[in-house]
């Protein structure tokens, strides 16, 4: 919840990282040096044992997780995998320089290697942190030593080194039970849907935010049940306000089979639903009946729009992204700008904000990005199968139950 608030300061602090990195493209700096400091309310030898794991995992929103493993030929070598919100971002190969507890400090060097996702690409970047103890808690600062490359690296460094800092702070404190039980409330996945039902009953009235309630629990119990069935774990499920609702996994998909079958199980499982609604309304003929199957019907049928990051557009993404991810990057890009531009011919910020932010996402994240597991033939033709199925499935329900009936 609390996160969701501070989205606007996010939005303003990623205008002045513009603005800054712009200054420094005119000056010439490409050598940066980028620091993030927090005072942690746990002990010093906790705040240590957890950033020096070999996997981290960091709640958020989103949630991150940060794996290491040693190359077996060379122990100073490390291979780091960073996943966010159950989708591999990034790996990179790292010597260790430095490692001291006692002096409460440790620095890697990034390395030139082929595993690495993006390139190193001659940045050169040196990170650590150092821990200290003091009266008031233990003071961890996290730095980066980078050759910037890139427009978006002057801006994803800094933000990037802000938003681990305080991940970890968080993190230690919850592992510590020294966090805030305030904020633990305002985060409480409970507290948020709370705020997204008085949402929509601001937006569409107490019984349609009543019914759009129920109708998008249904649809993410079905991500929910693929996750569990596929071994990625459920974290957390919760509404959001004026947007809808999400499910966050706990670990990575790893396959592009796993991405797929658990966007198209939203939709999927809402059709029990949809069909025994259909099935009911001729005896019944009651409009709130009516109400509840046009919503689901049209919330899962504009799901399964070929629109990332909607379900089908994470589908196809899948699909595309066996063959070539490439290909896959530019799909998602073009669905991506359509439903902004959607939004715009429509006016809705509703439907624009989502999207801009899924566009100032991508930008940030670049196109280079760790490819999934490919589907193989059978599992992709068995996926797009299932997908127009559904979909045909759908658009069956809208045209013979909703159409039908206003005659």
């Amino acid at each position: 919840m609390l996160r969701l608030l501070a989205l606007p300061i996010d939005l303003l602090r990623i205008a002045l990282c513009a603005l800054q990195a712009m200054v420094d493209l005119l000056m010439s700096r490409n050598r940066q040096r980028y620091e993030a400091t927090v005072l942690i309310n746990a002990p010093r030898e906790a705040v240590w044992r957890f950033n020096v794991a070999d996997q981290m995992v960091l709640n958020g929103p989103p949630i991150m997780e940060i794996t290491r493993e040693h190359f077996l030929e060379d122990e100073d070598l490390w291979l780091t995998r960073i996943a966010v919100a159950g989708q591999p971002r990034a790996q990179a190969v790292v010597r260790q320089i430095e490692r001291d507890e006692e002096k409460g400090i440790m620095r890697v060097q990034t390395v030139a290697h082929e595993l690495s996702v993006p390139p190193e690409g001659g940045r050169n970047s040196h990170s650590g942190m150092t821990i200290a103890a003091t009266p008031q808690g233990t003071i961890l600062t996290m730095f980066n030593e980078v050759t910037v490359r890139s427009f978006r690296d002057r801006i994803i460094y800094p933000l990037g080194m802000r938003r681990m800092a305080q991940m970890v702070k968080a993190q230690c404190e919850q592992e510590a039970g020294t966090h805030s039980r305030i904020t633990e409330l305002a985060n409480h996945g409970l507290v948020l849907s709370a705020v997204a039902l008085a949402s929509f009953w601001y937006l569409f009235g107490l019984k349609e935010a009543a019914l759009l309630s129920i109708v998008l629990v249904v649809h993410e119990a079905g991500h929910a049940a693929a996750m569990l069935m596929s071994g990625v774990g459920v974290h957390a499920v919760y509404l959001i306000p004026f947007f809808g609702a999400a499910v966050v996994p706990k670990t990575a998909y790893k396959t592009e089979g796993r991405l797929g079958f658990i966007a198209l199980m939203g939709p999927a499982m809402s059709l029990i639903p949809t069909f025994a609604l259909m099935a009911a309304l001729p005896a019944t003929g009651k409009s709130d009946l009516r109400l509840t199957l046009s919503m689901f019907a049209f919330i899962n049928a504009a799901n399964l729009l070929p629109i990332f990051p909607l379900d089908g557009g994470l589908i196809l993404n899948a699909l595309i992204g066996s063959l070539s991810r490439k290909i896959a990057l530019i799909v998602g890009w073009i669905g991506v700008l359509a439903g902004l531009a959607l939004a715009i011919y429509l006016r809705s910020f509703l439907i624009g904000i989502p999207f801009l932010l899924v566009v100032l996402q991508r930008y940030l994240a670049g196109h280079q990005a760790i490819q999934l597991e490919r589907l193989s033939l059978g599992g992709g033709i068995a996926l797009a199968a299932a997908y127009v199925g559904t979909f045909v499935a759908y658009v069956l329900v809208i045209k013979t139950a909703l159409v039908v009936h206003a005659f």
